[in-house]
């Protein structure tokens, strides 16, 4: 059943649950819902995602918890949600910048698995990078 309102949250977590390979018994379980039909109510638009409640239900799911927060955010309390980007937003240098636009090509819109490996490989090249150069 698709959601009942146009609602970005409603449906992103609509297209989460039925892209999850869980019973919704299950998600509602996982999520610390003591009954599955809060989760019904929400998946249909009859009642709010809670925002307190998003971890728990991105980690059910098996999505991102930050496009989550930031979906529900962005519709239920935007003006907060604007005051936050803009004054608690990691303020981040040049070179910082310019690392996370390079993650962000290289991971192509999909996260990266971390490894010890990767970290050495970066430790490594950071390392060389920050060495004087030779005279």
């Amino acid at each position: 059943m698709r959601p009942h309102t146009h609602s970005p949250t409603t449906q992103y977590l609509h297209d989460a649950i039925e892209n999850c390979d869980k019973t919704q018994r299950e998600i509602a379980r996982d999520a610390g819902f003591p009954h599955p039909n809060m989760l019904s109510m929400m998946k249909t638009g009859e009642s709010k995602v809670p925002i307190s409640r998003i971890p728990a239900l991105a980690a059910a799911l098996g999505t991102d918890v930050r496009a989550f927060i930031e979906i529900a955010m962005h519709e239920y309390h935007p003006e907060i949600w604007h005051t936050l980007r803009e004054h608690y937003a990691p303020l981040l240098s040049e070179p910082e910048e310019k690392l996370v636009e390079l993650y962000q090509l290289a991971s192509l819109g999909t996260e990266i698995p971390w490894s010890g490996e990767l970290e050495d490989a970066l430790h490594g090249v950071f390392s060389l990078a920050a060495q004087d150069p030779e005279p």
